[in-house]
């Protein structure tokens, strides 16, 4: 399971370097864009935080220059592919305790987090190249099987 996580996180810093790459040449008009990608990267870094028993570090809806957008994730990819590289086969059935920001507790195995951490992240590349679709983009190809094939 490491390696199939650790292929996972290389594929979300691959999409999202891609898309951060059509930024640097067009650069999106509809702010939502940017809000978009910036959530994707605070939930990674909140989601990891509560894996780690830490405080939560940035909010949910955090703003981003387009410079900190990719300074986060190259860091961030690089504290989940730590952080995984770090697991042993039993860990990623264990159940992790967090509190959300309703304050609600839950406990989570840690397969289904990571899981979740990558379906996100997908989930809202997609909601971006929708947008981008609109302002008329050349429209990024994100998905994992071009990983595969270009990596």
């Amino acid at each position: 399971m490491k390696t199939y996580f650790k292929q996972l996180f290389e594929y979300d810093k691959w999409a999202n370097q891609i898309l951060l790459d059509k930024f640097e040449k067009q650069f999106p008009v509809n702010p939502r864009i940017y809000e978009l990608f910036s959530h994707t990267l605070s939930a990674q870094r909140v989601w990891l935080d509560r894996v780690l028993e830490l405080p939560q570090s940035v909010a949910v809806w955090s703003e981003r220059l387009p410079e900190e957008m990719k300074e986060d994730t190259e860091n961030y990819n690089a504290a989940w592919q730590n952080f995984i590289s770090g697991l042993s086969d039993d860990d990623f059935e264990k159940n992790i305790h967090y509190t959300n920001t309703q304050g609600d507790t839950f406990d989570t195995r840690l397969v289904d987090i990571l899981t979740h951490v990558i379906n996100h992240g997908t989930h809202h590349r997609g909601n971006i190249v929708t947008l981008m679709k609109e302002e008329g983009f050349v429209l990024a190809h994100l998905d994992f099987i071009l990983f595969i094939r270009t990596t």
